[in-house]
């Protein structure tokens, strides 16, 4: 079986977990996911675990129809981005905020690592280059 196949249902498999057990409370959930990852280790994929917990994550929200947004700012965040920000976000979306120095200015949104908005001062000045 491929790597990527076994990644994808081990995390499937995960989100299901997840979901038939939420109902039983979160200290349920959190000792289902701690006995997970020993099942990784067990059957020689705890290299991977990393990896199969970002799909599991990326899974359950889209199965709860919520998102993952990063937002990446070159310094501290301000207060017209967190405007802006608070303008993208709904109700139960993951928000990973993240500095990075090498956008100089301006801010760039990920929506589940695939949507993009740019407007940073690096993607300007690339795109006059």
């Amino acid at each position: 079986m491929a790597k990527q196949n076994k990644t994808k249902l081990y995390a499937e498999a995960l989100v299901q977990i997840i979901l038939d057990k939420k109902a039983d409370g979160p200290e349920r959930s959190r000792r289902t996911v701690a006995n997970f990852v020993k099942f990784l280790d067990k059957n020689g994929q705890i290299g991977r675990a990393k990896e199969i917990l970002e799909l599991a994550e990326d899974l359950l929200l889209a199965k709860q129809g919520k998102r993952k947004i990063t937002f990446e700012t070159a310094r501290a965040t301000t207060a017209s981005q967190k405007k802006i920000l608070d303008g993208v976000v709904n109700k139960g979306d993951v928000v990973k905020e993240k500095i990075n120095p090498q956008l100089i200015a301006g801010i760039k949104i990920i929506i589940n690592d695939a949507q993009q908005f740019d407007s940073s001062m690096q993607s300007k000045l690339n795109n006059i280059l």
